[in-house]
């Protein structure tokens, strides 16, 4: 096993290109006339989970985390619309509005009557969204490093992001381009670009409508309606607000200050973890998503 530069253990990330673990399964849910598709695994009677991930990235980002919940909770991982397996939407918008009613439908169609959702990035935006829409559907919710905490995009976020999106208007990026960004606004720990990832990036991003949704996307991200800093205090169930410390693109504080705004939330500072801290540090974040899982299912 690699050695990450504190010491501890480099997790691998885990990639599309990569066998599942047998007990992963996967399959596709009909919603809102989209086809999504998920992978799902777990046992236990733990309070079931649904993961959002973040742009422009797919299910499988959340194997390291799962692998863990799972011995007691249920999971299923989603992709989100436009990203990995599922249906692109609709159209030729692609706001976070139109996000947040394709995945209404979703969570509408869920097999489980009550559960818990988290997210990461543009999937934490999403998942305190459906918070407010489905109350009585989401008990609880823990976003990690969650984009639209603040009013608008902060403008470094963009300023890291445009060298890779302005050329793949154009064309697909290739592999150094990729490990650029992933370096630039992602991981902590630089070696997590390299191999796996690069290569499952650059091949997620080779079909052409595909690639075209996710610049659309990612610009969309900067609109007004792609925040929900001016609604967390209507937020009245447990929240979790986790953030890596070295997050490049969102800064811990303003995690913090968001975490203050949202009736009775906890906050979480992850050492060591970039803006996938699942990825990074999957035993903390593990560890983290299950002390407050159980406890907010005491309360529920």
């Amino acid at each position: 096993m690699a050695v990450s530069p504190d010491g501890g253990a480099l997790h691998e990330p885990t990639t599309p290109l990569d066998r599942r673990p047998e007990e992963v399964r996967e399959g596709f849910q009909e919603a809102g006339g989209l086809r999504l598709r998920y992978l799902e695994g777990g046992r236990g009677s733990g309070l079931p989970l649904l993961l959002l991930h973040g742009w422009p990235t797919w299910s499988e980002v959340w194997l390291p985390v799962a692998r863990r919940l799972g011995s007691a909770h249920p999971w299923r991982a989603l992709d989100l619309p436009c990203q990995g397996g599922s249906d692109l939407l609709p159209g030729r918008s692609r706001t976070l509005p139109e996000y947040r009613a394709a995945l209404r439908a979703a969570v509408d169609a869920m097999p489980w009557p009550r559960f818990g959702l988290v997210g990461n990035s543009m999937g934490g935006t999403l998942a305190l969204m459906l918070a407010l829409d489905r109350p009585e559907r989401i008990a609880s919710v823990a976003v990690l490093d969650a984009a639209g905490l603040t009013p608008k995009l902060p403008g470094r976020t963009a300023r890291m992001y445009l060298p890779f999106l302005l050329p793949s208007l154009f064309a697909a990026p290739g592999p150094a381009r990729v490990r650029r960004l992933l370096v630039r606004a992602v991981f902590h720990d630089p070696r997590f670009a390299e191999g796996a990832w690069t290569d499952a990036m650059v091949r997620g991003w080779a079909d052409r409508p595909r690639r075209r949704a996710l610049i659309a996307t990612a610009f969309a991200l900067r609109r007004p309606d792609a925040s929900v800093a001016g609604v967390l205090e209507r937020l009245r169930l447990p929240v979790l607000i986790a953030s890596g410390r070295q997050d490049p693109q969102f800064p811990w504080p303003s995690a913090q200050a968001a975490a203050g705004r949202v009736p009775g939330a906890r906050f979480e500072l992850l050492d060591a973890a970039g803006h996938f801290p699942m990825v990074e540090q999957p035993d903390a974040v593990s560890a983290i998503l299950s002390s407050f899982f159980s406890a907010s299912r005491g309360s529920d």
